[in-house]
């Protein structure tokens, strides 16, 4: 509500309340702004205590387009382009806050603290007004320990779980890591990625051996058997239909879609070779 209120307000003096109703409007048509807000459409999304930097972003990105936006760092147009056709297959596997620095450099926009411990969200852009902002949404958070012991975070560093990367609609914009997959609220079980099993697969065999709902049961099998292969997760439906509509793939090939490549396709997910029953 503090930025609506705020951009509304800028928005009447600077003379563009009728773009500013605009935008409020094309959050609206792309479900980006729900019954309780932007908030409220991206708790589909992360965490609940990622929030609150997640949502400014969407308000950050409107200030850009209005020309409010005071950047730190504009990208040069080609290291954008780059970034933004790069960013797709960077997200496949997961990813810390160093990473985005020692690949990306610094961000145009910093949202949320300095603390390792808690969620941040970085933003990549040009100069440009037109130019969307590439959002990275970071997570971390204090983890359980003994009481009087030194305080720790679940990740040694706050870790990637989603770049919000495309002008689509809202829940079809993000990019997610393996973590931020594994992260999305449980109240999302609609999302065909909530719902996954483990699947093994033998050395040279032709079809699958072991179907687990749980990878600690296909861990305990594989152990008990001593078998090798891979133990894959795989997420119910087509597992390229789901790499596309989650964002972890998008088809940029001639070949990209056909027959053989979906039938060929690999979920994308995670997975643990195993050789006589034990990880290797």
């Amino acid at each position: 509500m503090a930025e609506r209120l705020l951009l509304e307000s800028m928005a009447a003096v600077d003379g563009s309340l009728k773009r500013w109703w605009t935008e409020c409007d094309g959050l609206r048509a792309r479900d980006a702004f729900t019954a309780t807000g932007v908030m409220g459409a991206y708790r589909r999304i992360l965490p609940a205590d990622a929030l609150r930097d997640a949502t400014t972003s969407v308000y950050a990105e409107i200030a850009h387009r209005l020309g409010w936006l005071e950047l730190d760092r504009a990208l040069p147009e080609t290291e954008f382009q780059q970034l933004s056709t790069d960013i797709s297959g960077w997200v496949t596997q997961d990813r810390a806050l160093s990473e985005v620095f020692e690949t990306f450099g610094a961000p145009s926009l910093r949202i949320g603290g300095t603390n390792s411990f808690y969620p941040k969200t970085l933003a990549y852009t040009t100069a440009e007004p037109d130019h969307d902002l590439i959002c990275f949404h970071l997570w971390n958070a204090f983890a359980n320990t003994e009481p009087g012991t030194e305080l720790q975070g679940v990740h040694t560093e706050p870790v990637v779980l989603a770049v919000r990367h495309r002008p689509d609609r809202f829940t079809a914009s993000f990019s997610f890591t393996p973590e931020g997959l594994r992260r999305r609220p449980t109240s999302d079980q609609g999302s065909p990625l909530r719902s996954t099993v483990w699947i093994f697969h033998g050395d040279h065999a032709r079809y699958a051996s072991g179907v687990f709902d749980t990878l600690d049961a296909g861990l305990a099998w594989a152990a008990e058997r001593k078998v090798t292969g891979i133990l894959a997760e795989y997420a119910c439906g087509g597992a390229y239909d789901v790499a596309v509509s989650e964002g972890r793939f998008t088809p940029s090939k001639t070949h990209h879609g056909t027959a053989d490549h979906v039938a060929a396709f690999g979920p994308g997910l995670r997975h643990i070779h195993l050789t006589g029953g034990l990880r290797d």
